[in-house]
């Protein structure tokens, strides 16, 4: 479980690397008409950043600093939306993706709560790469916070993904050791983030 003050306080610590996470974000999300909602929401440093409105996580502390920047937020789990079908334009999930119990699960839900022409947005972090890695090897060494987590290749993102969604964009940033702020289409392999659009596919 992370320290919700300590988290928040991890992306003033480091903007410029969260700056670059939005600005691979930002022309996915921004495509989309709103309401939109981000699965596990946290303290609502994305969803206030991008524009989306709605947010559901957890954890009723970081849910706290969430309704404070403005964000309509319920405690919850992706795995079970408490939200009807097909109310939004835009699902983004934004680095909680090691964190979910069944992936593909909040991947079918996100599917149910999207209006026929809507899409969704993925942010992660993928196994390989520098903070992959990291984060991978402090769960391996206790690390409670990365204890239980599993982070993802872009191929277990398209296989979870796979039936639901078309890929239609890629981007990437956080490239390589030196952590490059570089946004660049498509995946590159050396990217410690990489946003994934899918569009919904219609009529399954």
């Amino acid at each position: 479980m992370f320290n919700p003050a300590e988290y928040d306080s991890w992306y003033d610590r480091h903007r410029d690397i969260f700056e670059a996470e939005i600005n691979a974000l930002k022309p996915i999300v921004e495509k989309y008409p709103s309401p939109k909602l981000e699965i596990g929401v946290g303290t609502g440093r994305f969803a206030h950043a991008l524009g989306i409105e709605y947010g559901i996580d957890p954890d009723k502390n970081m849910l706290n600093f969430a309704r404070n920047r403005g964000i309509k937020v319920r405690e919850g789990y992706g795995e079970e939306l408490p939200y009807k079908s097909k109310k939004f334009y835009l699902v983004l999930i934004s680095t909680s993706l090691p964190f979910f119990k069944d992936a593909r699960k909040v991947i079918e839900e996100s599917y149910r709560v999207l209006k026929d022409d809507g899409g969704i947005a993925i942010g992660f972090i993928p196994r390989n790469s520098y903070f992959g890695r990291k984060y991978t090897k402090m769960g391996e060494e206790g690390d409670e916070r990365f204890k239980t987590t599993h982070f993802y290749t872009m191929d277990e993102v398209e296989k979870l993904l796979e039936d639901l969604f078309f890929i239609v964009r890629v981007r990437s940033t956080l490239l390589g050791e030196e952590i490059k702020r570089d946004v660049v289409e498509g995946y590159n392999p050396d990217a410690s983030f990489v946003a994934v659009e899918g569009i919904k596919i219609q009529n399954i």
